[in-house]
């Protein structure tokens, strides 16, 4: 049996040490999770279970709902990562959960990062999310440019010809934090993606990050993005613009995906669409990026308490669209 535990995100030595040894993103690290459960004031903790023959974490934060607790992940592409022997964790992680009287638990699982074992384990919970994309960043920048779409390839050769690119990472953390709050708006982005400008200052001093920008005509920074570089996948986080800049968009993250390459980074994550098959989805998928799977773990632990949770917020439990169902936008949600 694999011993489970719970490392709070105010401990963050102890939440280091635990993801010693294991490949993991940046959406598993202590300061990004806690930073972005803080953004959704959410409580995030850090879920260990282990014994002498494997290990394996996970990022999770909790949430109430009508006097219950359920857990779900923080943002990002997070969910479990491990090594060795887990055929016990799902037993380990379904004892915790009703130990600590979880109703149920929605965890999104990086394709980048399955556990051994994962998909047998949680074979009757797993559904289908919005598909990402990757870029494998091993591969010489040619051959990454002959996988973009052909028109785009020949803009963005066009682009990169002219293109006045700035590295200075203090220019573009001002300009990102400057930019971004405009730039979330004009995309009438949803409010996850909304951020203070504490956060913003404190995502652009992550470690294991970078910013990539360029200059337009008027010598301002007009684009910036910001990209994780964690060896095993890096992630493409963030983008800020202003309207003039917006064009650069593409460019800007090619640029990025060279930092990424010459820092070791193995794998882009570039991430989906806001929305299904969107502009952005398509920006990524004519940029070569190759789609990927993303399944979620979707766990009721105390059956019985959530029927009469999903019947007293007024929807069907098996409704399908949204997990936990009573957490659903139009279930009124009391906390």
């Amino acid at each position: 049996m694999m011993r489970a535990r719970l490392i709070s995100g105010h401990d963050a030595e102890g939440w280091a040490a635990a993801l010693d040894g294991l490949a993991h993103g940046i959406a598993h690290t202590h300061r990004f999770a806690t930073l972005m459960g803080h953004n959704q004031e959410a409580s995030v903790h850090l879920f260990v279970a282990e014994n002498a023959n494997g290990k394996a974490v996970c990022p999770i934060a909790e949430r109430a709902f009508d006097g219950a607790r359920d857990v779900y992940s923080p943002y990002g592409f997070g969910g479990f990562v491990g090594a060795g022997d887990l055929s016990n964790l799902r037993a380990a992680w379904t004892l915790f959960a009703q130990e600590r009287a979880y109703v149920a638990s929605y965890i999104m699982q990086n394709p980048a990062f399955i556990p051994p074992d994962f998909e047998t384990l949680w074979a009757d919970c797993l559904h289908k999310a919005r598909p990402i994309y990757m870029i494998d960043l091993t591969l010489p920048e040619d051959t990454r440019l002959k996988a973009v779409s052909s028109r785009k390839r020949v803009e963005l050769k066009r682009w990169l010809a002219t293109a006045q690119p700035e590295y200075d990472q203090g220019v573009l953390a001002q300009a990102f934090v400057e930019l971004y709050p405009g730039f979330a708006k004009r995309r009438n982005m949803p409010a996850l993606y909304h951020f203070s400008k504490e956060t913003l200052e404190q995502l652009v001093t992550l470690p294991d990050t970078c910013l990539v920008g360029v200059r337009g005509a008027d010598r301002q920074v007009g684009c910036v993005a910001l990209l994780s570089t964690n060896a095993a996948c890096g992630d493409y986080l963030f983008m800020a613009s202003s309207p003039q800049g917006e064009k650069d968009g593409a460019g800007t993250l090619w640029l990025g995906l060279r930092t990424q390459a010459a820092r070791g980074v193995r794998l882009c994550n570039l991430g989906g669409g806001i929305q299904n098959e969107d502009g952005v989805a398509e920006m990524k998928r004519r940029l070569g990026g190759q789609v990927h799977e993303v399944t979620t773990i979707q766990q009721v632990f105390d059956a019985p308490r959530y029927q009469a949770l999903c019947t007293s917020a007024g929807v069907a439990a098996d409704d399908g669209r949204f997990f936990p169902a009573y957490h659903a936008p139009a279930s009124g949600r009391r906390v």
